[in-house]
């Protein structure tokens, strides 16, 4: 696929590119490889392949979730200096 001129006008403009002139022809022709290898790759055969939401495998390799006391509130009002009914007690700021 040729890219022409205002193509890669409105692609240097998109990307915020300051493309210079003796750059054009070398930016040129990296994109139209890009599109080149785009194409050979939507012409590979994937009948009957399963579309897939990661190429690796799915399993999970960290330990497995388990129920822990998650009321730990008695253990952290006791580290703090004022504490009443489970609510840490702080000075008035506030006038």
């Amino acid at each position: 696929m040729a890219i022409d001129d205002d193509a890669l006008d409105k692609l240097a403009f998109l990307a915020r590119l300051d493309l210079p002139a003796e750059r054009r022809e070398a930016v040129r022709g990296d994109l139209e490889r890009i599109l080149q290898f785009v194409d050979h790759l939507q012409q590979a055969p994937v009948d009957g392949i399963a579309p897939m939401a990661h190429p690796s495998a799915t399993d999970c390799r960290v330990r497995p979730d388990e129920v822990d006391a998650t009321d730990r509130s008695e253990a952290l009002t006791a580290l703090a200096p004022a504490a009443s009914a489970g609510l840490f007690l702080v000075p008035k700021v506030i006038e």
